[in-house]
């Protein structure tokens, strides 16, 4: 009877064993060849030549070439306005006029005493040209011709002055009276400024300054238009250095683009090119890996086997660098495939795919169909560890259940799309399998656990 259980108990046992190698087997039958790892979803940039320049890179505001306060020179209430800000003017153009009358009252007042003061000279200097009256007289007819002059000239330079005009060509852009106001003697109604071009004045450290001339290029980028370049020259280098901050200020010169886009007072970003390669290979700054020692990246290369790619991290050498590119000296050729995004945490070696765009392959997968699920669940083959490094078989099949519901794994790529990491974070993925149950996408938990 013992030997009866016996048996009984091996038979089991052994049955129970083969059910679960047939079932952790199935999944690699069913995809007809080697496992493969969960492939990392990547966006990729091929090397490429370009031109790439050297610069030093200053922040400042732009300026206007040429800024004037337009003032009152007199006393008087404002009875018109010619001109509003924005409006384009001419040298002598009438920005406003004052209250007139009281002045040309006193000019014409000044002309009759200027009349007399002349009549009574040609009288005293005919008599004296014929001995028939004095020198005195004479002398006192004159000093009071030349002060009737002077009082009248007074009289219409102050008339002049209610007439308020521009002193430079440009655009006004202050106004700060309005028809009824009293102003006074020197004080600010307006303000024109010169727009093209204009300025943009920097410091530069004795460091950079040897390697500024006037003539230099220059290139500016204003925050309204990031993507958009204006170009410059150096117009003057001041010929003493500051104490206080030993810089030299140095002024580049911006000729205004006819959609009036750039204005004074708008933050700028000055590169001035001081040397240019051309030709030479450039990658994007994104592309250069933050781990580890060196400037390294990873490159995309093309896996025949599988049908997708392998990540290879690279050693390169740098060269000039600008805002978004890198030149590179050493390490890659024309026509890489530099990984631009999802690079961090790869491993060498590591399985990706290419979304975003086609991925260049060497060959098209088997049968040229539909390709295989990234990951399959099986003891075969080592690339599972690594290309789900902490997850394990446990992974795997997960990943495998997931791959078999085609609304599930249509929500398991978007999302690791955002985030390269689920594939490979045991419970990040334990979590997306639990979300996916409770919606009934994928079936309750059975039998046989995840």
């Amino acid at each position: 009877m013992v030997r009866c259980y016996w048996q009984v108990f091996c038979i089991g046992l052994l049955t129970a064993f083969v059910a679960c190698g047939g079932a952790e087997e199935a999944p690699q039958q069913a995809g007809g060849g080697r496992r493969s790892a969960a492939a990392s979803p990547v966006k990729v940039e091929s090397v490429l030549r370009a031109d790439i320049s050297q610069y030093i890179l200053k922040n400042t505001a732009l300026e206007a070439e040429r800024w004037v306060e337009i003032r009152s020179r007199t006393t008087g209430q404002v009875v018109a306005i010619l001109k509003e800000e924005g409006d384009p003017v001419k040298v002598g153009n009438v920005i406003a006029r004052l209250d007139s009358d009281g002045a040309r009252i006193n000019v014409l007042q000044r002309e009759v005493a200027f009349r007399e003061a002349q009549q009574r000279h040609d009288r005293e200097s005919a008599l004296f040209s014929r001995n028939l009256g004095s020198k005195e007289g004479f002398e006192n007819a004159k000093t009071q011709l030349e002060a009737a002059k002077a009082q009248l000239e007074q009289a219409q330079l102050s008339l002049s002055y209610t007439t308020i005009t521009s002193p430079i060509a440009g655009v006004m852009t202050l106004r700060n009276i309005e028809v009824g106001n009293m102003v006074t003697n020197n004080q600010v109604v307006g303000a024109v400024a010169k727009f093209d071009p204009l300025v943009a004045r920097i410091q530069v450290t004795e460091k950079d300054f040897g390697k500024i001339v006037v003539g230099q290029a220059a290139r500016i980028t204003v925050e309204a238009a990031p993507d958009r370049g204006f170009e410059g020259i150096v117009k003057m280098i001041s010929p003493v250095v500051d104490p206080e901050s030993g810089t030299v200020k140095v002024t580049v010169e911006v000729p205004r683009p006819k959609d009036g886009l750039l204005r004074p007072g708008m933050f700028a970003s000055v590169y001035i090119i001081t040397e240019t390669r051309k030709r030479t290979l450039v990658i994007p700054k994104k592309a250069l890996v933050l781990e580890g020692a060196g400037n390294q990246v990873f490159v995309y290369e093309s896996d025949a086997e599988t049908g997708m790619g392998k990540a290879q991290r690279k050693t390169v050498e740098i060269g000039f660098t600008d805002s978004e590119r890198l030149e590179v000296l050493s390490g890659l050729s024309d026509g890489d495939q530099v990984i631009t995004v999802g690079q961090e945490g790869l491993r060498p070696g590591a399985t990706v795919r290419v979304v975003g765009g086609s991925a260049p392959v060497a060959s098209a997968p088997p049968g040229g169909g539909e390709r295989q699920p990234e990951a399959r669940s099986g003891r075969q083959g080592g690339g599972a560890g690594e290309g789900a490094q902490g997850g394990g078989d446990r992974n795997q099949r997960m990943i495998a259940m997931i791959q078999r519901t085609p609304e599930a794994k249509k929500e398991y790529d978007a999302r690791l799309a955002k985030d390269a990491s689920l594939a490979k974070d045991p419970e990040k993925l334990r979590a997306f399998v639990g979300e996916m149950r409770e919606k009934g996408i994928l079936p309750a938990r059975g039998g046989r656990g995840n």
